[in-house]
């Protein structure tokens, strides 16, 4: 089943941030789209919770150097 989330993150200054950020939907398996906001300071994330789950993202997004302040319902 397809979910959204939207992961608040603390510490994205500039679009290079979200452009790395963005990697995670070529990287992890599952994620069928992400966009990040460095200007909102948060990710969208759709992803298949057959394959993976939140905290597997959450622990993505935090390995590439990042912060997750909140985890939101999309």
């Amino acid at each position: 089943m397809t979910r959204n989330i939207i992961l608040h993150i603390g510490d994205m200054h500039c679009p290079n941030c979200a452009m790395t950020l963005e990697q995670i939907e070529d990287t992890l398996q599952g994620v069928q789209q992400a966009e990040a906001s460095y200007q909102k300071g948060r990710m969208r994330v759709v992803y298949d919770e057959s394959a993976l789950s939140e905290a597997e993202i959450r622990r993505a997004v935090e390995q590439l150097g990042y912060t997750v302040t909140a985890v939101l319902p999309g």
